[in-house]
């Protein structure tokens, strides 16, 4: 019998190494990042933040002495505040102010009372609030336990998200000894992010009392960014109707580039309430503080939160409420580019204003011209009576804002309520340095009819909802009054009453 020979040991060795690697298993793909590379906010979803970071955690003990700074936080480099919280053994928080500043900026982006910041509004007793973007949680515990206060203060929590490029700085200031602890939940960026150029701005605005003629300002500001939340305390000293019955809430937005409105449909309805409010909570609508004595004796604190219907601008938001003579407190919380400007426009600075007239409800009878009154309020500035017929008129004046002049305070049928069967005019001037063609951008509700220097320009139907139009115009050398018939009918946009006027 023959027996095989031996294969070369390098034939060998090939043939084992390829039986080797067709039983050996596939080797692995390198791994993937299992996290985007931005992701959600979930207080403010408009807000994209990176996933690159270490989580971390400044935790500080607090004795605050009266009139001096203590700061509880100072990173730098690039990062975010994703979590504040605070507690204190005093109970009287009244003298305490946040301040938060980002990014060196030269002014802090909030300064303002502390419980305000919070939610806490017009010295109210503490409240629990449950929302996207505040969490309180007040402490009515009684011990017998001497070191632990028998009332001590809330725990305070802020969730809105503070992001910063070069670095953070929170410091409080109180006008009184107090004691107590803070912790701030921070993402550190690892590397170089592409970081949003958003920064967090807070305003406070107090009325004790409104004046039921000016709006409440609630937000003002210029440049880009969105609006996410505000909340909004009250306290009832007109006992002549409901709370309620103000005429709701305004937002005139993007005046220099693109005019357009948000008009409130009425107080409790533009936080989701119905027929008044209760205390319910919602991430994004609540009602977290009511002291309900009656039908027109009623406290209360209501907020709301623009997670999923966020309210962008792209130049300059005015964001305002219809107001009672009662007592008014408002943060607000908006986004926006620490840098960015509104471009300037050609607009009146101010408005003369005379009416009610008995026409605003019949459009036939609101384009009959009146020449005669036409050429009366054509000659320059109106006195302070203007007479007409048999009637005497007042004269108002109203400053204009980012191109925005409002009406509905200036004549009411009741308390804050504008009327709706009337017209009026107003008359605003422009200055040119030549004559020149230009264009009118004019936006309004309802109807317009238009003069220029005296001579009719254009009647505008928009009774709808608010519309801008562009119209070819000449500007004389020197003052160029704008002279415009309006009126205020019930439409989609409920109670605007709102003009915007700019040239270029």
């Amino acid at each position: 019998m023959r027996l095989p020979q031996k294969m070369p040991p390098p034939i060998a060795a090939v043939a084992l190494l390829a039986l080797l690697l067709a039983e050996a298993p596939a080797q692995a793909e390198p791994a993937t990042d299992p996290f985007p590379a931005t992701f959600a906010d979930p207080a403010v979803p408009l807000l994209q933040l990176p996933t690159d970071f270490r989580a971390r955690r400044t935790s500080a003990n607090l004795a605050l002495e009266p009139g001096k700074p203590v700061e509880l936080f100072n990173a730098t480099g690039a990062g975010c505040v994703r979590h504040l919280w605070f507690v204190f053994g005093e109970k009287n928080l009244d003298d305490l102010s946040i301040e938060i500043t980002v990014d060196g900026a030269a002014a802090p982006q909030i300064n303002m009372p502390f419980r305000s910041f919070f939610g806490a509004l017009l010295g109210f007793k503490d409240y629990h609030l449950d929302s996207a973007g505040l969490a309180n949680f007040p402490n009515f515990t009684v011990t017998n336990d001497p070191l632990i206060p028998k009332e001590a203060s809330p725990g305070w929590n802020l969730y809105l998200p503070i992001p910063f490029s070069h670095g953070c700085r929170i410091r409080l200031l109180a006008g009184s000894a107090k004691n107590g602890a803070a912790m701030t939940d921070w993402q550190q960026y690892r590397h170089e992010v592409n970081l949003t150029p958003l920064r967090l701005y807070a305003q406070r605005n107090l009325a004790q009392p409104g004046i039921a003629t000016e709006p409440f300002p609630i937000a003002e500001t210029e440049g880009t960014g969105f609006l996410a939340g505000y909340i909004m305390g009250w306290r009832q000293r007109d006992h002549g109707d409901m709370v309620f019955h103000n005429g709701g809430t305004r937002l005139l937005l993007d005046g220099q580039t693109d005019p357009h409105v948000i008009c409130g449909h009425n107080v409790e309805d533009d936080f989701g309430f119905s027929w008044g409010f209760n205390q319910y909570q919602t991430r994004w609508a609540g009602c977290p503080y009511r002291d309900n004595r009656g039908r027109t004796d009623q406290d209360g604190v209501y907020y709301r939160f623009f997670g999923p219907d966020p309210i962008p601008f792209r130049s300059s938001l005015l964001f305002t409420s219809a107001a009672r003579p009662d007592d008014y407190e408002a943060v607000s919380y908006f986004y926006k580019v620490p840098a960015s400007k509104a471009p300037p426009i050609l607009t009146p600075q101010s408005w003369q204003v005379i009416g009610p007239f008995p026409d605003g409800n019949d459009l036939e009878a609101f384009k009959k011209p009146a020449d005669d009154l036409v050429r009366q309020l054509s000659l320059g500035d109106w006195p302070g009576k203007v007479a007409w017929g048999e009637k005497e008129y007042t004269t108002h004046q109203l400053a204009a804002k980012f191109g925005w002049v409002r009406l509905e305070g200036v004549y009411q049928t009741r308390t804050a309520y504008p009327r709706l069967d009337a017209s009026l005019y107003i008359r605003g001037i422009v200055n040119s340095p030549s004559q020149r063609p230009a264009t009118l951008h004019l936006g309004l509700d309802n109807w317009g009819t238009v003069y220029l220097n005296g001579q009719h320009l254009a009647m505008l139907d928009h009774a709808e909802e608010f519309q801008t139009v562009i119209l070819p115009i000449t500007l004389n050398q020197g003052d160029n009054q704008i002279l415009i018939k309006t009126n205020n009918r019930m439409n989609r946009d409920r109670h605007l009453w709102a003009i915007h006027c700019a040239v270029d």
